[in-house]
C-alpha cells in the first residue's frame, strides 16, 4: 500500500467515528473503558452481532494501518538516504571550493611576488641611473635645474593655449557682448561648447582702423577644442561669418613653424597651380584638381 497523507487522514477518520460509536455505547471514554463496563452493560447481549462487525472493522482497519505505516517507514528511509546523499555531495562540493580557493590564493600570492619584484628591480635600476647622471653632471646642476623649470612653464603654457581658440576677421562693435558674438560664430557651425572666457585681445586703436582686434575664446577641454577647429571650415558657405575663421592659440615657435609651413605651401601653389594645397596636422597636403 502506497503511502500519503490523504490515506492516513482517511484511516485517522474512520478509526475516530468507530471509537465513538463504539464508547457511546458504554458511556465512557476508551481510557474509562474495563470488563466490568462491558458484563454490566445490559445490550451486551443483544449486540453481540454490532460488536462482531466492530471487530472485523477495526482489524480490517488495523491491517490498513500497518500497511500504511510500512510505506511510511520505507518513505522515511528513503528521504534518510536521499539525505546522506545530499549532504555527502555538499561536503565534496565544500572540499572543492576551498581547494579553488586555495589555488586562486596561490596564484594570486605569486602574482603580487612577481610584481613586486619587477617594481623592486625597476626602482634600483632607475636610482642607479640617477645616481650616476647626478654624479656625472653635478657641476651642471644649476643648469639642468634651470632647464627643468623652464620645461614645466612650457607644459603648463602649452596645457592652458590647448583649451584656446582664436577667432579672426569678425566685425567689432561699441559695447559689443563678446560672448554672445562667440556663440552665434560657434552656432553656425553647429557647435555649442562650453565657454569659459571670451575677450578681444591686442591694441584697440586696431579697431578704429577697420581692422577687427581677434577673440580669444577658452573652452571647458582640449576635446572641445579640437571638435570646434574640425568643423571651423563650414565657416567659408556662411552667410553672415564667411570672412571669419578659427584657428588654434599657438605657442610663439608653433607660430613661427606655421609660418614657414604656409610660406612652403604658397610655394607649392605657386609651382603646381593644378592642385589644391592645404595643411593638416603640420603637413602639406596636395590633390589633384578633377
Amino acid at each position: 500500500m502506497e503511502f500519503s497523507i490523504i490515506k492516513w487522514q482517511e484511516l485517522s477518520m474512520e478509526m475516530k467515528i468507530l471509537e465513538e460509536d463504539f464508547f457511546g455505547r458504554f458511556d465512557c471514554e476508551l481510557w474509562e473503558f474495563t470488563d466490568e463496563k462491558l458484563k454490566t452493560n445490559k445490550e451486551t447481549r443483544s449486540m453481540s452481532a454490532v460488536y462482531g462487525g466492530w471487530i472485523v472493522q477495526l482489524a480490517n482497519m488495523c491491517h490498513q494501518t500497518k500497511g500504511v505505516m510500512n510505506a511510511a517507514a520505507g518513505k522515511v528511509e528513503q528521504l534518510t538516504s536521499s539525505v546522506d546523499t545530499a549532504q555527502v555531495k555538499i561536503i565534496a562540493l565544500q572540499g572543492d571550493l576551498i581547494k579553488s580557493k586555495e589555488d586562486q590564493l596561490a596564484s594570486i600570492r605569486t602574482t603580487v611576488r612577481e610584481e613586486v619584484a619587477s617594481v623592486q628591480s625597476a626602482v634600483k635600476t632607475e636610482i642607479r641611473s640617477w645616481s650616476e647622471v647626478a654624479g656625472q653632471q653635478a657641476t651642471n646642476q644649476s643648469i639642468s635645474t634651470a632647464r627643468i623649470k623652464e620645461a614645466v612653464k612650457s607644459a603648463v603654457v602649452e596645457e592652458d593655449k590647448s583649451r584656446n581658440v582664436l577667432i579672426f576677421g569678425k566685425s567689432e562693435v561699441t559695447n559689443e557682448d563678446v560672448a554672445a558674438t562667440v556663440a552665434e560664430i560657434l552656432l553656425d557651425i553647429d557647435e555649442r561648447p562650453k565657454l569659459v572666457e571670451c575677450r578681444r585681445i591686442g591694441a584697440r586703436e586696431s579697431a578704429s582702423e577697420g581692422k577687427p582686434r581677434p577673440i580669444k575664446v577658452k573652452l571647458s577641454s582640449s576635446d572641445a577644442v579640437s571638435s570646434v577647429l574640425r568643423n571651423a571650415s563650414a565657416l567659408k558657405i556662411s552667410a553672415t561669418n564667411k570672412s571669419t575663421f578659427l584657428a588654434p592659440d599657438r605657442t610663439l615657435e608653433e607660430r613661427l613653424a606655421h609660418k614657414k609651413l604656409v610660406e612652403h605651401m604658397r610655394r607649392k601653389m605657386g609651382e603646381d597651380s593644378g592642385s589644391y594645397h592645404y595643411i593638416r596636422r603640420g603637413l602639406i597636403m596636395s590633390v589633384k584638381k578633377s
